[in-house]
């Protein structure tokens, strides 16, 4: 299906030395596009809300903000959680980004996204082609609604959406000793929609020269480390590191430039640069960890390489919500935390200095702010500052159909997740969580397709993931992957309720009760209620939506969010009777 495009200028070019930036294509005002879909757009059932950003930050952990915030550090993260709430993300084992990221974009398994690893049975880079199923920007499309997505995973070549899209993997020559860049002649499938190469080179070479990203790294990540005592592991570890800060900086610069501009209905970045540097410096951060150690110097230069990339990153994070203006609804989230690994002893050649590792699923980080998000009840800062305790808010399968929600969009009954209503504030948001599942958004969408990666960026890619230890061995379908509640929260938690006549008001005494996790558990009862009220033990930790049917009563459903330390408000069923 060919289209004009209702976005104005077009963006594109190539990546410079490491990555893609954008430019603006004056004079144009439509484009012909093919997003993937047979079928004509359609307009969205329920009312948007206002814009959305999605911040991706790859591996980030509570247990390094939260010693970052009790010193006064992240402010930009606190403020955030301040006027939000925030709280653990659940996440899929085994952790591999491309699984995770994908599924955080899709609200499907990899049994339905297809993306099972790095690389496939055949050792060949997943593409875009290759997803099985619409992503949410994909959805948004056919709603007739534009989206930015800006350095995803599993977004080359770049689909034609509505809005702009800057290929995540996709990349020029690795940073090298020479740092010259180099233009890729791919790059018309890199960025979308098409624009002018001088633009987006002006960009690259600010963003991603050799003299920014050394002096950064120096200055803000690394200090002053004693190169004389950096043995040869050690110095390729931080050489290697600098892509990850130039990466960083040039979707930094690609987003601020296009989300404050030309911001869509729908905006998303990625950044990766924590879950690298927590890859790497994970033991001189947790030294009391490991039962063995490096040079005491050297381990105490580079102690603060994480929290250093954590308070650069809260930079970057306080860029974009300005770039986004007051009005945004803001969505920080990573795809998993961090933990100590290789505690006995170090890591042998395969796993190339690594000594930290999500290894089991530990939950990530989400943080919901702005006008259509509410603060929920548990979320206080100082209380989670001084005590640890956090809520459970959702899974990665949750995020596509939560931001269905608040694109005015119905999420699907072939999604694994939910959108989580307690998040969303009263309006269109909460009112869009609740319109009919449609059976599927997948109807009408292109059929996956093989694509070769540009023997280039493939070799990048492979040199990139390769020096983290990801592909020795990793290729083809992974062991079935499965959302994972951890084992410290599996104690059971009370459910309450009161359930009323939506026309009386009076107690409705003999009624249902589902609760269904959003980890697949499902759990039901039936009986009388004196007063209409109702507590269930609910035997895991996992956020879960509570159904009530009554006879003679439209069923009704709401979602609960596992509190924390602090109790939340019983839930309130006003049953409408049938007919």
């Amino acid at each position: 299906m060919h289209r004009p495009s209702d976005r104005l200028p077009a963006l594109a070019g190539l990546l410079l030395g490491l990555l893609l930036l954008q430019g603006f294509l004056p004079g144009c005002s439509s484009d012909s596009t093919d997003s993937g879909w047979s079928e004509a757009p359609l307009a969205p059932p329920g009312k948007p809300a206002g814009k959305v950003f999605v911040i991706g930050v790859d591996g980030m952990e509570w247990k390094v903000l939260r010693p970052l915030l009790a010193a006064g550090k992240c402010p930009n993260l606190r403020a955030l959680m301040e006027r939000g709430s925030f709280g653990q993300i659940l996440t899929i084992d085994p952790t591999l980004s491309p699984i995770i990221w994908t599924t955080i974009a899709t609200g499907r398994m990899p049994k339905a996204h297809l993306i099972h690893n790095f690389l496939d049975e055949q050792g060949k880079e997943y593409t875009s082609g290759r997803r099985g199923v619409p992503a949410v920007w994909n959805i948004a499309d056919h709603y007739g609604l534009a989206s930015d997505v800006i350095g995803w995973w599993i977004t080359w070549p770049v689909e034609h959406i509505r809005g702009v899209m800057v290929s995540g993997t996709s990349s020029g020559a690795l940073a090298s000793v020479s740092w010259k860049p180099s233009l890729l002649p791919e790059g018309t499938e890199q960025v979308w929609p098409v624009a002018l190469t001088d633009d987006i080179m002006a960009v690259a070479k600010d963003a991603g020269g050799e003299d920014k990203v050394r002096s950064l790294a120096r200055e803000r990540i690394f200090g002053a480390v004693p190169a004389d005592l950096l043995d040869a592991e050690q110095k390729e570890l931080e050489q290697s590191t600098l892509w990850s800060i130039q990466s960083d900086l040039t979707f930094d610069s690609i987003a601020r430039r296009v989300f404050k501009e030309h911001p869509a209905q729908l905006n998303m970045v990625y950044f990766g640069g924590t879950d690298v540097t927590s890859h790497r410096y994970w033991r001189q951060y947790e030294p009391d960890k490991y039962a063995w150690h490096g040079n005491e110097a050297v381990d105490a230069a580079l102690a603060h390489v994480v929290p250093n990339y954590y308070e650069w990153i809260d930079e970057l994070i306080g860029g974009l919500v300005e770039a986004a203006g007051p009005a945004a609804n803001v969505l920080v989230m990573s795809d998993h935390g961090f933990h100590a690994i290789h505690t006995d002893k170090p890591p042998g050649r395969k796993d190339r200095g690594m000594t930290g590792h999500h290894d089991g699923a530990p939950p990530g980080v989400l943080i919901a702010a702005g006008p259509d998000f509410v603060k929920l009840p548990q979320c206080d800062v100082d209380g989670f500052v001084q005590s640890g305790a956090l809520a459970k808010l959702a899974t990665v399968a949750d995020i596509a159909p939560t931001l269905l929600a608040l694109l005015g969009i119905p999420a699907a009954h072939d999604m694994v997740g939910r959108a989580v209503a307690p998040l969303l504030a009263p309006g269109p948001a909460r009112d869009n969580a609740a319109l009919p599942l449609v059976d599927s958004h997948d109807n009408g969408f292109r059929a996956p397709v093989a694509q070769a990666l540009p023997a280039e960026m493939g070799e990048s890619f492979k040199q990139r993931f390769g020096e983290l230890g990801y592909l020795d061995g990793n290729g083809g379908q992974s062991a079935e992957p499965r959302i994972v509640v951890p084992p410290a929260a599996t104690s059971s938690h009370s459910v309450q309720g009161v359930v009323v006549d939506a026309v009386t008001g009076r107690p409705v005494p003999r009624f249902s009760l589902t609760l269904a996790g959003s980890n697949g558990s499902v759990q039901r009862g039936e009986g009388e209620h004196p007063a209409g009220r109702f507590a269930s033990d609910m035997s895991d930790d996992a956020p879960c939506a509570v159904t009530i049917d009554a006879a003679g009563y439209e069923s009704e459903t709401k979602e609960h969010i596992v509190p924390s330390s602090t109790a939340t408000a019983p839930l309130q069923f006003r049953l409408k009777p049938k007919g």
